[in-house]
């Protein structure tokens, strides 16, 4: 299905480096695509709770460690090698089990020498918890200092005792240098990349472009620095989709019901949602040189 409007513009609220086969799924729709990064990470300030985990890690202590994000994987290879070591011999050395939130995210890890067990369909904190077994023991699980509980929460109904630690910080792009978690940088050709000023002028024109939003802590920080101004940049001047359900709660929060949601955050997945946004929205025709004639 193509959009209703040539080339219309699609804003992807990541980083360009991680947004290339996205790029490419959206151009093979019809779509232009940009990218506007508002978030980052970054290590926490005190690593000693991680570097103290990873360490009982290794003893055995765990009998699962539960990875929800190519940047837990990034985060905790980091705080390894800190400490002299990596994540790949802490896991073999304590014999943990390890399950993935997707395929991505396994891969990464596999990447860095991390065998992985187990990876839902669903890739979420429901699909973790669809597939997990019951049991006693204890589960290590690193997380964002944003994540819900909601993970935590249904492991240990399962029966286990869950260890939640912050493994990095999410924070307004760009991050302290010296503490930045490296994104996983995709090859390939990048989409353009927009600052606030840009894309606040491209959400004010005729074109009304697609919005998605990459996570829940993307929501939050473009309220804070894309709406409310002089530009008065609001639900009206832009399609929302979300690329899962929490960020999809997060949106109506704020009162932007997404006129799409992905069924799974690949390229692919997130493309469909933004043809079915493009196909629930009218927008007029939308041409990179602005003539709209």
């Amino acid at each position: 299905m193509a959009p209703d409007g040539p080339g219309r513009p699609v804003i992807v609220l990541r980083h360009p480096a991680r947004a290339v086969r996205l790029k490419t799924a959206l151009e093979g729709a019809g779509f232009t695509p940009f990218a506007l990064p508002l978030t980052d990470t970054e290590l926490p300030g005190d690593t000693a709770a991680v570097h103290c985990e990873l360490a009982a890690l290794a003893r055995g202590a765990y009998s699962w460690l539960v990875v929800t994000s190519g940047n837990t994987v990034q985060a905790l290879e980091l705080i390894a090698r800190d400490g002299g070591t990596t994540l790949a011999d802490v896991v073999r050395a304590g014999r943990a089990q390890v399950v993935a939130v997707g395929s991505a995210t396994a891969e990464l890890l596999g990447g860095v020498g991390v065998d992985v067990v187990l990876v839902p369909d669903d890739e979420s904190a429901t699909g973790i918890l669809a597939v997990f077994p019951r049991g006693t023991g204890d589960v290590l699980l690193p997380q964002s200092d944003l994540a819900p509980e909601d993970l935590r929460a249904g492991l240990a109904r399962l029966g286990w005792s869950v260890r939640r630690v912050e493994a990095y910080r999410t924070v307004a792009s760009p991050a302290d240098p010296e503490r930045r978690v490296p994104g996983v940088e995709e090859t390939g050709a990048r989409p353009p990349l927009l600052d606030v000023p840009a894309a606040l002028e491209l959400l004010s024109g005729t074109a009304r472009p697609i919005v998605v939003f990459t996570a829940p802590s993307a929501v939050r920080h473009f309220r804070a620095r894309l709406t409310g101004g002089p530009a008065d940049v609001g639900p009206g001047t832009f399609a929302a989709v979300a690329i899962g359900r929490t960020t999809a709660a997060a949106l109506r929060a704020e009162g932007w019901g997404p006129a799409a949601t992905a069924a799974d955050p690949t390229p692919e997945g997130i493309a469909a949602a933004v043809r079915d946004a493009a196909a629930r929205t009218i927008t007029t025709d939308y041409r990179p040189n602005g003539d709209r004639s």
